[in-house]
């Protein structure tokens, strides 16, 4: 079971992408994510969610 670990905001899509090979690289799963930034929601955060296996085989 997955067990996400942190929350990572990078705002250029170039940033995200060589963080998620080094984390891949390192054994992490990693996911993209976005919200509203604002209340409008014309300002947009790009995150990534990391996760990491939790060891407990159910």
């Amino acid at each position: 079971m997955l067990k996400m670990i942190a929350e990572i905001s990078i705002a250029k899509l170039e940033d995200r992408k060589t963080v998620t090979a080094i984390l891949h690289e390192n054994g992490y799963t990693v996911g993209p994510g976005k919200r509203k930034k604002t209340e409008t929601g014309k300002t947009i955060d790009y995150f990534l969610k990391v996760y990491r296996e939790d060891g407990s085989d159910e």
